[in-house]
């Protein structure tokens, strides 16, 4: 049974060709060790149990081998088409660079316009947050923010040089509504921090906001600023902007 240990962690490293081989040494060391008593009372009471063992340990090996390659396969997929921030539910910097190549393409072709509301928060608010609780505390984050956007907009998280950046897509959005939703949604996010005994000044959460056409260079710059987040949490399969 001892046998099945090796094979287990050959195919767990080397995937299917891994467990393939060990099952076969595998087989070959239980044969081995069936010797002496072959010689004492003769093969043919052995031939049937060595058979057994062996198809059982070259099983294991092809069988786990290729589960795990398998896992390894939707794992791959699931992290290429990943479009949710871990900590706050949000959209993450993926779908930013995604959603925002549509939004500029759209209104390119159709003359239309729609602008990104940002508000940085600073990384120290929650810094000295346990780590339990500022998981839940970004969650709630996330959830906030997500009940004072629309239905059509879409709320993005990513930690970018020390800061939670918040950004929110807002379709069809001129640079006068997009500076009035911007001054409500930095007080409601101030409120949200001061509500949990963590006070936050409005300026320091350098909310602001950029509209499309119009803030053509400097959507690009933040564009780049989610690339690189992008490119450092999935490096092989990073879009690029």
């Amino acid at each position: 049974v001892l046998l099945f240990v090796p094979v287990f962690l050959a195919f767990i490293v080397w995937r299917l060709p891994g467990g393939a081989l060990a099952g076969i040494l595998a087989a070959l060391a239980y044969s081995a060790l069936r010797l002496d008593a072959i010689d004492a009372v003769g093969g043919d009471r052995f031939v049937g149990l060595i058979a057994t063992r062996t198809l059982g340990y070259v099983a294991f090996g092809l069988l786990g081998g290729w589960a795990v390659q398998q896992l390894e396969t939707s794992l791959e997929k699931l992290d290429a088409y990943d479009l949710i921030d871990d900590w706050t539910k949000l959209f993450n910097a993926r779908f930013f660079l995604s959603e925002t190549g549509l939004e500029m393409a759209r209104a390119r072709r159709y003359q239309s316009h729609f602008s990104v509301v940002v508000v940085d928060v600073p990384g120290s608010v929650v810094q000295g947050v346990p780590r339990r609780r500022r998981a839940a505390l970004l969650g709630e984050l996330g959830r906030a923010v997500q009940s004072a956007v629309r239905t059509v907009d879409r709320g993005v998280h990513a930690e970018v040089d020390g800061f939670h950046r918040l950004a929110v897509i807002c379709p069809e959005t001129g640079a006068e509504g997009a500076a009035i939703f911007t001054g409500r949604l930095a007080t409601q996010i101030a409120d949200f921090f001061d509500s949990r005994n963590l006070s936050i000044d409005e300026v320091a959460l350098a909310a602001r906001s950029l509209s499309f056409p119009g803030d053509d260079a400097a959507l690009d710059a933040l564009r780049a600023d989610f690339e690189r987040v992008e490119r450092e949490q999935h490096p092989e399969t990073a879009t690029t902007a």
